[in-house]
């Protein structure tokens, strides 16, 4: 039952989310397409399977700072139309080339690397734009809705897209997938938000000026470089321990594939829960202990995996801390991405939400090569143990920083772009 106030009954709100809900479904699917795609319809080596992944997440790497610059004095929501369109049209390419017997692996890294890029323009943009669909406090609960079609996507994308590469083949299934992104486009031509016209004053500057002035920002800022310092540290140190995880739980503790899986499976059902509950503790806790609760959770429920032994109580065990894992996970980015919404003057939201992107985005691949390394050297069990302990880093920060009394922080005025 809808309750009376819930934002979903707002209809500017239900329709973006509808949008969203359906877009990002198709996103998740992606990832995952692609390269069964390569593996099963043009009998890939792993070489090229790993070439065609990796040419999807170069544009983060490369385009993620300037984006959130050139996007910056643009309205946001013609910005996400006209990108969700271009995403669609560029996966469109796949299916038809492969009707057209005419698709190989360099087409699929070409049209991976321009769909990753339109994708996250509008990523970019949608952070920016959900201010101007609620009021201020209303965030919270909109950043959770919005979470929850996140977290619901994650988790039924990649199931959605294996069960329709068997069926329908690769091709045919990332059509589908396209279908998301214009779906989202469609919601977003029918709703008029307030956004604030476009200042002529930014138009005076360079780009590099106008990236540099928002890293400026955060830097000057606690709050925002805080929230940056911990999603960086954060990414890293999950990143190096989700590479290994997989290979621990098989070679250590016997686990088949299908048991690995299910496990992963049912924990993110963890990040649907806490997107739904994380309202409720926002309201109960406040935004500083609801951050520091959830930073503070990651070491402890990640190492749970280091008392593990072989069998199903294991995996019941595993299952239920990878549930907690995520569920902490989604609160504090429900409650970190409404603190630096508020935090970031609308002049500089675009800028400020690519450069934490960028952050995360750029260590992921790090992070995941060291884990790896580490694992080689010292083993699987010590590898996971070194990641668990560099979570801790997060909470030190959180504790020793202005996140203690964050609160009720009020919105910037404008300043200056440069």
């Amino acid at each position: 039952m809808m309750a009376k106030n819930s934002l979903l009954r707002d209809p500017t709100f239900a329709k973006y989310w509808s949008g969203q809900a359906v877009s990002l479904t198709g996103s998740a699917m992606i990832p995952v397409v692609m390269p069964l795609i390569a593996a099963l319809t043009l009998h890939a080596s792993g070489l090229e399977a790993s070439v065609v992944s990796a040419a999807s997440l170069l544009p983060g790497m490369l385009f993620m700072l300037p984006i959130g610059a050139l996007i910056e004095n643009l309205p946001k929501r013609l910005v996400m139309m006209w990108a969700d369109l271009a995403e669609s049209a560029a996966l469109v390419v796949v299916p038809v080339l492969w009707w057209a017997d005419m698709l190989s692996i360099a087409a699929l890294c070409v049209v991976g690397f321009f769909a990753s890029t339109f994708g996250i323009v509008s990523q970019v943009a949608n952070q920016a734009l959900t201010p101007y669909l609620v009021r201020e406090d209303q965030l919270i609960e909109a950043n959770a809705k919005l979470t929850l079609a996140e977290s619901t996507a994650t988790s039924a994308g990649p199931a959605a897209a294996g069960f329709l590469v068997a069926r329908l083949g690769g091709p045919a299934t990332l059509g589908i997938a396209a279908v998301g992104s214009f779906f989202s486009a469609a919601t977003l031509a029918v709703i008029r938000p307030p956004e604030p016209a476009p200042d002529p004053a930014a138009k005076e500057h360079g780009l590099y000026q106008l990236i540099v002035a928002g890293l400026h920002f955060i830097k000057k800022n606690a709050v925002l470089r805080t929230l940056m310092a911990i999603n960086a540290v954060d990414n890293f140190f999950l990143a190096w321990i989700q590479a290994i995880l997989t290979v621990y739980f098989l070679r250590e503790l016997h686990w088949n594939s299908e048991a690995v899986g299910l496990v992963l499976g049912v924990a993110a059902l963890g990040g649907v829960i806490g997107s739904l509950c994380a309202k409720r503790l926002h309201d109960l806790l406040g935004t500083s202990r609801l951050l520091l609760l959830a930073v503070s959770a990651g070491a402890p429920t990640e190492a749970v995996v280091l008392l593990l032994e072989p069998g199903t109580a294991g995996k019941v065990v595993a299952c239920a801390a990878q549930s907690v894992a995520i569920f902490f996970t989604v609160c504090y980015s429900v409650t970190s991405r409404t603190l630096r919404q508020i935090e970031s003057p609308d002049n500089m939201r675009t800028r400020i939400t690519a450069a934490h992107r960028w952050v995360s985005v750029a260590l992921l691949p790090l992070g995941a090569l060291l884990g790896g390394v580490a694992s080689s050297l010292f083993g699987l069990y010590t590898a996971i143990a070194c990641g668990c302990a560099g979570l801790v880093c997060a909470p030190l920060l959180a504790w020793f920083s202005p996140l203690r009394r964050a609160e009720t922080p009020s919105s910037p005025s404008e300043v200056k772009t440069s």
